[in-house]
């Protein structure tokens, strides 16, 4: 017993001691007070473990929390009138949670029985039933909660069907999604590209950024580019569900969720183009009568990609999800490889390069504006005179440099090339930027080829010889370049001696529309040149279409003062009549053009693959393009 002291103080100021409390009676109520407590406490656990012990393991064994990631909307992208090219339709999946679909008892004649019933009513074929039913067996036990793709876009039908027997097929789930959509179908397609799920092997590299089995990745062009940027970021919920994966909604089910709070997905961005669909279509027109090939239109004064088209195209809502095997097999096949973008493919450039050896042999003052030469048809070169033929055999006579670049004279050409040397004209080349990706960011782009003396040493079987840089000076030999490239280079000559990086992208923004970033222009080098050098040559591209001894002077536009060039690059040595010979073995048709020559605002370059002669065949393609653009486009632009 705890004994409490008083002090107190007598009359002689002696302390005394007061006696001690009883404390007895309050710790008697203490043990009744604790003792009932254990009663009660036993009592309740009696009847939660007795009474409704049943009610609450059956609870505890049949619900728990599904987490299910809620997909971001993908970002849309748009042309420059702000028209969608890819955007996003509602659609609706099926997926399949293995672990509310089976257990490891159920018999296997119940569970081919649910299998067989769900392909039959999502028409899946004998082999994607068969991968479904390895992927649910597989599945790793912690991954059984996890939901499996079974059919993306399915039909209102088989939504009916699914719906109608959800009872015997628990754990399969109708989900809300969407579905990439093209709206332009074939225009652009390699420029824009398209989205389609990514595999197992992919999933095996990309888990650690948040994919999951059933994405979409983006596959070539814009979508593949800037899928970080178009992809946005997932969500997440929950619900509280039983074994069957059926919500349960009583509140000791929803007790169990607590605090819990949704994460709300975030959209991805927005990408708006430089390209108009409308020039699109005109490229695609411009095309019609050609089997394989590529154009490119340029703004000279920024850079900006105005058009890019190549042929053949294919149709990206089919790859997007839907492809039939017919339809793979016929792209697999096809002679004319419509899944290469061949504007951005390395080929030889023919006659359209020699602006390249115009611009070396002026600059470096070895022949003047005025100055000429003579084309008897052929020129013969080194000791054991050799002859290389101009392309008009019985020859251009007196030529200076601006009626060699009119007429497209290869004997001017292989005369000054030969003084230049073939480092010469690479280091020119390079200048203008070949040789090197222009720097656009899709599709595999191509550098190109421009030979040196060291190259042919390290790469011909022969090491370098003299006659290569005759060759070269024509664009023949081993140089390649890509329709793109072409295309800055005459845009640079076209603005006076600026070289752009091509810009494909105008700006980026929010979902909502909020700009987030503009993209300038952005200048590559200055090219060191005389303004005198860039002049001749334009003085030279003028005459190639406005002036009779011309190579695309019948071609011209009586509204419009175009500048170009012409170019035939041979496949074989030997130039021989394009309906003598195969398709693959005909020449590559070249136009390279800008208008008006006093201000350029746009420039062209055509590839036809195969294609046959660059006046002929590309002239008419080129001057369409113009012609169109400037009355469709430019004219309802200044309206």
């Amino acid at each position: 017993m705890l004994l409490r002291r008083k002090i107190q103080t007598n009359t002689a100021g002696v302390e005394a001691k007061s006696e001690p409390k009883d404390y007895s009676a309050s710790f008697r109520w203490f043990i009744v007070f604790i003792s009932a407590s254990f009663v009660l406490l036993l009592m309740r656990f009696w009847y939660l473990q007795v009474v409704e012990g049943e009610h609450y393991k059956q609870l505890a064994f049949n619900n728990f929390i599904k987490r299910r990631v809620v997909p971001a909307e993908r970002g849309q992208i748009f042309d420059i009138k702000m028209r969608p090219v890819a955007t996003n339709h509602p659609s609706y999946d099926v997926v399949l949670t293995p672990a509310f679909f089976t257990s490891s008892s159920e018999p296997e004649e119940s569970f081919r029985s649910r299998i067989n019933a769900l392909a039959s009513y999502l028409a899946l074929s004998d082999e994607d039933a068969q991968k479904l039913t390895e992927r649910i067996r597989n599945t790793k036990p912690a991954e059984r909660y996890a939901s499996i793709p079974v059919k993306s876009g399915i039909t209102r039908d088989q939504l009916a069907k699914i719906e109608t027997n959800s009872l015997m097929l628990h754990g399969v789930e109708i989900v809300a999604a969407s579905r990439r959509y093209y709206p332009f179908n074939e225009l652009g397609t390699h420029l824009i590209g398209y989205v389609n799920q990514i595999n197992d092997s992919e999933l095996q590299k990309l888990r650690m950024y948040g994919y999951r089995l059933g994405d979409v990745a983006g596959r070539m062009g814009i979508e593949r580019a800037y899928e970080p940027i178009l992809r946005g970021a997932n969500g997440l919920s929950a619900s509280v569900v039983n074994a069957q994966g059926i919500p349960q909604l009583d509140p000791e089910s929803t007790a169990l969720m607590k605090d819990w709070k949704d994460v709300e997905p975030i959209s991805g961005k927005n990408i708006i183009l430089t390209i108009d669909m409308d020039l699109q279509r005109i490229l695609k027109d411009a095309l019609r009568d050609y089997p394989s090939g590529a154009i490119v239109a340029v703004e000279p004064d920024t850079g900006k990609i105005l058009g890019m088209a190549s042929t053949p195209s294919f149709n990206p809502n089919s790859w997007s999800g839907r492809l039939s095997r017919d339809e793979h097999i016929d792209a697999d096949t096809n002679p004319y490889k419509p899944m290469l973008d061949k504007a951005l493919l390395a080929y030889f450039p023919g006659s359209i390069y020699k602006v390249v050896t115009a611009a070396a042999v002026l600059e470096e003052g070895l022949m003047h504006p005025q100055d000429t030469l003579t084309c008897p048809g052929y020129y013969e070169y080194g000791t054991q005179r050799r002859r290389f033929h101009c392309w008009k055999h019985s020859g251009h006579g007196v030529v200076s440099i601006t009626e060699a670049l009119a007429s497209s004279c290869d004997v001017y050409f292989y005369k000054v090339g030969e003084k230049l040397g073939i480092d010469t004209l690479a280091e020119y080349a390079r200048q203008f930027g070949l040789g090197e990706r222009t720097g656009i960011g899709i599709n595999n782009e191509q550098a190109g080829v421009v030979p040196t003396r060291e190259w042919h040493n390290k790469r011909s079987k022969e090491g370098f010889q003299g006659g290569f840089t005759l060759s070269t000076s024509i664009g023949q030999g081993d140089v390649k370049v890509t329709p793109l490239q072409m295309a800055m280079l005459y845009a640079t000559i076209a603005n006076g001696g600026t070289l752009y990086y091509p810009q494909i992208i105008d700006h980026i923004e929010t979902a909502d529309g909020h700009p987030i970033f503009t993209y300038p222009s952005r200048v590559h080098s200055n090219l060191p040149f005389k303004k005198e050098t860039l002049n001749t040559i334009k003085n030279g591209l003028d005459m190639v279409v406005n002036s009779e001894i011309g190579t695309a002077f019948a071609y011209r536009l009586s509204n419009l003062n175009v500048a170009g060039k012409t170019g035939s690059a041979q496949v074989i040595s030997k130039r021989v009549s394009s309906a003598a010979v195969e398709f693959k073995y005909r020449d590559h048709a070249w136009f390279a053009a800008f208008a008006p020559i006093e201000h350029p605002k746009i420039a062209v370059v055509v590839f036809l693959e195969h294609g046959g002669s660059g006046s002929a065949n590309a002239g008419p393609v080129v001057m369409e393009v113009l012609e169109r653009y400037f009355r469709e486009i430019l004219n309802n632009q200044t309206r």
